[in-house]
């Protein structure tokens, strides 16, 4: 059974993929107002990526990090290649979900980077997103703490106990809130705002920038899985998305209906769709219940 609020997210979902703004209609071709021009070095890539990637501390953070499989400098784009070809040979020489140690009996981690809701016009830019494929979730959902954790705490579908998130009050004013106690039909979602994370275990996304990507309509993005307190990578699921073909927007931009690869996991209805997050999280920190349930 699905709850009345995920009964209400699923069916957003399903209408912001098929509609477009009326809007974008009257949109005329012309360059994108965020086109990248200025591009800088991080650790976690090897290659440059946009300035405005690592223009907040958790976006600077989480290309920072290192991971045991980076892409490769050469990502095997040869001049002439089409998108599709692009995006087939990302998919099958770089995407995947790569899982390099689990941990059992976790209650709850930190979700350290709360992606933006994009709005439509985001979508259906070639450039605005850092990594369209992962942001494009989170369009269906209200902009909270509350909404964003029912997708890791929704017993007995998603059986994390709680999960935190950084707050902003103000430049250099970060604080933590704490959600936990949600139970379809019985309880309510609980936020409290505490002054620390608790969290052993963290999770961050990231765009990946690779060469002529998104003048191909492609654009490539990573979950990570990581030990907050020694900073070891556990997990990354690398993904790549494709657009460009949407009639009614803009260069054909769409990235809410984007394909991704085929080698990964594909969701066939909405619920799946919903649940990839949360399937790939507990595959690495797994939850308790989960644990009890499969003895």
């Amino acid at each position: 059974m699905v709850s009345v609020m995920d009964r209400l997210f699923l069916i957003f979902l399903a209408l912001c993929g098929l509609l477009v703004c009326n809007s974008c209609f009257a949109q005329e071709t012309q360059p994108s107002p965020y086109l990248w021009t200025k591009f800088v070095h991080v650790e976690g890539q090897p290659g440059l990526v946009p300035a405005e990637w690592v223009a907040t501390p958790e976006g600077k953070f989480a290309q920072s990090i290192k991971i045991p499989n980076p892409v490769p400098k050469d990502s095997g784009y040869r001049k002439g290649m089409t998108s599709e070809q692009y995006f087939e040979h990302l998919c099958k020489t770089e995407a995947g979900e790569f899982i390099y140690k689990t941990v059992d009996n976790v209650e709850g981690f930190y979700f350290m980077r709360p992606p933006n809701r994009p709005t439509d016009d985001e979508l259906m830019d070639r450039y605005k997103l850092e990594a369209p494929d992962i942001e494009r979730i989170f369009q269906a959902l209200r902009p909270t703490t509350e909404y964003r954790a029912i997708l890791f705490i929704s017993p007995p579908w998603r059986l994390y106990k709680f999960i935190e998130e950084p707050t902003y009050q103000g430049i250099g004013d970060t604080t933590t809130a704490r959600a936990s106690g949600y139970q379809v039909n019985v309880s309510p979602m609980r936020i409290e705002s505490v002054d620390r994370p608790i969290s052993k275990y963290g999770l961050i996304w990231r765009g990946i920038k690779r060469p002529h990507d998104r003048e191909l309509a492609i654009a490539g993005s990573e979950w990570i899985v990581i030990n907050l307190i020694t900073n070891e990578v556990l997990a990354v699921r690398r993904n790549y998305g494709r657009t460009g073909f949407n009639r009614n927007s803009k260069e054909g931009i769409w990235w809410l209906n984007a394909i991704t690869c085929p080698n990964l996991s594909k969701p066939r209805t909405l619920v799946e769709v919903v649940d990839q997050i949360y399937k790939f999280s507990s595959k690495v920190i797994r939850p308790v219940q989960g644990i009890q349930n499969e003895q």
